[in-house]
């Protein structure tokens, strides 16, 4: 299944991107991005819910 993935990063330029993944790779994609943006302040919505992360980037809990 298909999931949009979307960051809203108050540091970067473009402040919001969108991508649509599969279950299997968003937690890998969600820290790839943690790592990349460092130190960035963003937000991460999967289908449109905010979700948490913890400090690297990665999902806290899963995804349904």
């Amino acid at each position: 299944m298909s999931h949009e993935l979307k960051f809203v990063n108050a540091d970067a330029t473009p402040k919001t991107e969108i991508i649509h993944v599969d279950a299997e790779t968003l937690p890998r994609v969600m820290e790839w991005y943690g790592a990349f943006h460092a130190g960035d302040w963003y937000d991460v919505f999967i289908d449109g819910l905010k979700v948490a992360k913890d400090q690297n980037g990665a999902l806290i809990g899963g995804v349904e």
